[in-house]
């Protein structure tokens, strides 16, 4: 009998999976996000004012994911290099605090959108969720361990920011600054974990910022930012060469804004005022 509802459990599980469109785009006020089937559901593009920020190549992936240790290869978000993927256990969306049944074609929007995921990657249950309101984006994730899982690297976010954006601009817990003009020579421009960040176009004037913090169980978090010809890429990396334990709950949160500084000279400035509305 227990196999049975399990199995019939199971199976509208899939029918429901199988009914979620493979593209959902999400839009309130200025913003615009998609979510994609390929991706399982995590965010693959950002726009702002019509503008793309978050670019949404094949390779260019948001979300969650990991190396295992003994392993070449990442799982989770778009990864499936090793044939074991990301699996989907559930996704609600809300638009203005009602929840919307996604359907092809159909944009969702509302002052506020928010979004659920509940998703397993190999032994671990990870939760993420984000809210778009007043032209910001709220994300939180949290990870949790059903089993030991050794790990290489863990990234909690990830942002491929579009090669629009030629200089950086960080601010360390310490006050320290590091500014930097890219150069998309695929280099590692910086590993420490700097909580505020920005990009800027000097052409256009368009700027995003992410301030992230830890809430709960962090280990040793490093902040990589990827320098590359087709894409600007952020990453938190956490409990690297470590055993993620049972038991053991891992939350971060990143918030995100956009700008608009035409001075080139007074962009670092507009940056560290977003800081500070994005550390609130």
């Amino acid at each position: 009998m227990k196999k049975s509802i399990l199995f019939v459990c199971l199976f509208a599980a899939a029918v429901s999976f199988a009914a979620i469109p493979q593209s959902i785009v999400l839009e309130s006020g200025n913003v615009r996000v998609r979510l994609d089937g390929r991706k399982f559901w995590n965010m693959n593009k950002i726009e702002w004012k019509n503008r793309l920020f978050g670019i949404d190549e094949a390779g260019a992936h948001y979300g969650i994911t990991y190396q295992p240790q003994g392993s070449k290869f990442f799982i989770g978000s778009g990864h499936n290099e090793s044939g074991t993927t990301e699996k989907l256990v559930s996704l609600e969306i809300f638009a203005d605090g009602k929840k919307v049944t996604p359907a092809e074609k159909v944009v969702i929007k509302g002052k506020k959108i928010e979004v659920k995921k509940v998703s397993k990657i190999t032994d671990m249950l990870v939760k993420t969720s984000f809210v778009i309101e007043k032209d910001m984006i709220y994300e939180v994730a949290e990870i949790s361990a059903e089993k030991p899982v050794k790990i290489n690297f863990l990234y909690f976010f990830m942002h491929p920011w579009s090669t629009r954006f030629d200089k950086f601009h960080a601010v360390g817990n310490d006050g320290s600054k590091l500014d930097l003009t890219f150069k998309s020579d695929g280099s590692f421009p910086n590993r420490k974990f700097v909580p505020s960040a920005s990009w800027y176009d000097t052409e256009s004037g368009l700027g995003v910022a992410t301030v992230i913090k830890n809430i709960k169980g962090q280990k040793k978090p490093q902040r990589f930012l990827w320098d590359r010809t087709n894409y600007r890429k952020d990453y938190l990396c956490d409990y690297a060469y470590s055993t993620l334990k049972p038991g053991t709950v891992v939350v971060y949160e990143a918030k995100t804004g956009f700008f608009q500084q035409n001075k080139s000279a007074e962009w670092i400035a507009a940056a560290d005022e977003l800081f500070k509305k994005l550390s609130e």
